[in-house]
């Protein structure tokens, strides 16, 4: 009996000790979000019906997406595929998708910092030869590389000084396009090299490559599914399947928010709903969020030609179209084309 009593005992102890493990080390929740693989085509979907969503009326924004001229449309939630559709090429087919390529410098810009390779601080002229504009040497040396990743370089369309960096929004791609001359002065690589080495092959983005504009300035062209990767990496505040691409949480929240109090909607080359006014390419300032339709906390990358990646943390969503510009009347960036396709998807996940 004695022997049975200790025995006893012994198994509570032990059983103590390990429920003390237990709550010490409590096991780690998996991340609710998927990744697909880095290369191949395989990538895991969810059906509608599992969410909760409406089936028929996700079939309607599909109808009005496809009705204004679009080649591919997708809808991740928690990096899965919830719809994905083609009306012009496949999932590996590459198409230039313009300044919704910003976002992604934004983002190239960042990791250039974090890895020490410049400061946002410094003026452009730290890392390319003055001239580079047509303002005079001295105007032009106040400008930061903030200033074009705001939109407040104070330069015009073409280059000519205008007004005193910092004091005038200004939608101007060709004075952001000298980014790319500053981000090959810092990596000491061409376009191509560090975009491939710092973002594409991390993120698995294999149908992206650097092409021309019309006009002649640097664009992406990407995949739809590939704008997805990077808007899913987005989503997840810039790491991918647990490593993460960018540790600077600070410049990533700035990133993603007002930079500047001329135009609330307009973080370091991102878009942002939910703020009290915004200002377009070539308008004044509006009242009012930039998609009334939109979750207040969608960001964006917006593209001519209708191009989109909208993110969204609250809804664990990214979205992306694809395709020519749509039929609505006024295209500056945003159109209203943006509002109609988060009108129609709320409708069919709420």
């Amino acid at each position: 009996m004695k022997i049975l009593t200790r025995l006893t005992a012994l198994l509570f102890a032990f059983a103590l000790v390990a429920c003390s493990k237990n709550t010490d080390n409590p096991p780690q929740e998996p991340d609710t979000y998927y990744y697909p693989p880095l290369t191949g085509t395989t990538w895991d979907t969810v059906s509608p019906a599992s969410l909760g969503w409406d089936a028929g009326k996700l079939n309607d924004l599909l109808d009005y997406v496809g009705e204004n001229n679009s080649s591919a449309f997708i809808v991740l939630h928690k990096g899965k595929i919830v719809v994905e559709k083609y009306w012009l090429g496949t999932s590996t087919s590459s198409f230039r998708i313009f300044s919704a390529t910003k976002s992604m410098a934004a983002f190239l810009v960042g990791l250039a910092q974090e890895q020490g390779k410049l400061d946002i601080n410094n003026k452009v002229i730290s890392y390319i030869p003055g001239g580079w504009s047509k303002a005079t040497l001295a105007e032009e040396a106040a400008i930061t590389i903030k200033d074009l990743m705001t939109m407040t370089s104070g330069l015009n369309e073409n280059l000519t000084y205008d007004t005193v960096p910092g004091t005038r929004w200004r939608y101007n791609t060709l004075a952001y396009h000298k980014l790319y001359q500053v981000l090959a002065a810092a990596y000491n690589q061409s376009n191509d090299t560090y975009t491939t080495e710092q973002l594409w092959s991390k993120i698995g983005m294999q149908d992206s490559f650097w092409d021309t504009e019309p006009g002649g300035g640097p664009t992406m062209s990407c995949s739809a599914r590939d704008m997805a990767r990077f808007g899913l990496m987005i989503l997840s505040e810039g790491q991918w399947n647990g490593v993460p691409l960018m540790s600077n949480t600070t410049y990533f929240q700035t990133m993603l928010n007002t930079t500047q109090n001329l135009n609330p909607s307009y973080g370091y080359l991102w878009w942002l709903n939910g703020k009290s006014s915004y200002v377009l390419p070539t308008s004044v300032p509006v009242n009012g969020q930039l998609m009334p339709n939109a979750p207040a906390d969608l960001v964006a990358a917006l593209g001519a030609g209708d191009k989109k990646i909208y993110v969204v943390k609250s809804k664990d969503l990214v979205v992306i179209r694809h395709g020519s510009p749509s039929n609505a009347p006024v295209s500056q960036a945003l159109s209203n084309f943006d509002n109609e396709i988060w009108k129609r998807l709320m409708l069919a996940i709420e």
